[in-house]
């Protein structure tokens, strides 16, 4: 299967979302995970290959994605085989539109959206959604709602989720905003960073499981 993270706009944690998943995934699945870092700034890549020092063992291996490579996935084949395979295929994309990933979104299973409450993250996110809608992706599109206050009233959430809940799914569970999230590594959760994460990535476990009739 292909799980893609992606947003038209960055800030909005979707590769601390990435590794706190592919941690999470890692430690509940006996399936194998692949990571790949198509982030022109390589956050993910570069934090996994800083974490070769750490006694703890790895979880998973980390690609990237060859900046020159104008058209990464021409070989179309090999990419039905991740959506086909029994493997958790994991994608990290740029915070931006490119069209070198068109046929990833196209082919993915499911692309987790980021999102925060505010005017620039809606408006980048329903970008984001007509560029989906462009190349007529059939991937199901999950909302996380990130860097969650659950002490502020934001005054938009109400009318952003009912626009944004028109495109797939939001998870009732949010993301809550946490500094422990800023020192996440790809080797572990703490205790901390699975409070954080934990709802949310099991109902998006559940969906997954629900949607394509598995148990991952």
């Amino acid at each position: 299967m292909i799980i893609t993270f992606g947003t038209q706009k960055g800030g909005t944690g979707k590769t601390t979302l990435a590794i706190a998943f592919a941690n999470y995934i890692s430690g509940i699945s006996e399936r194998k995970v692949n990571v790949f870092d198509f982030d022109f700034q390589k956050s993910f890549y570069y934090k996994w290959k800083e974490d070769e020092q750490s006694e703890l063992p790895k979880l998973y291996d980390v690609e990237i994605i060859d900046d020159e490579n104008k058209q990464p996935f021409s070989d179309f084949e090999h990419l039905i085989e991740m959506k086909e395979s029994e493997d958790i295929n994991i994608f990290d994309l740029a915070g931006t539109l490119d069209a070198r990933y068109s046929d990833l979104l196209i082919y993915s299973d499911f692309i987790l959206i980021p999102f925060e409450y505010s005017n620039v993250s809606a408006k980048s996110t329903l970008v984001f959604i007509n560029f989906l809608g462009l190349l007529e992706s059939q991937a199901e599109r999950i909302f996380i709602r990130s860097k969650y206050d659950k002490g502020y009233k934001y005054q938009n959430q109400e009318g952003m989720d009912a626009e944004i809940s028109k495109y797939g799914v939001i998870l009732k569970s949010p993301v809550f905003k946490r500094n422990c999230l800023q020192t996440i590594d790809t080797r572990k959760l703490s205790y901390e960073q699975k409070y954080a994460v934990k709802n949310a990535f099991a109902e998006l476990v559940d969906y997954i499981n629900y949607a394509l009739e598995i148990n991952i």
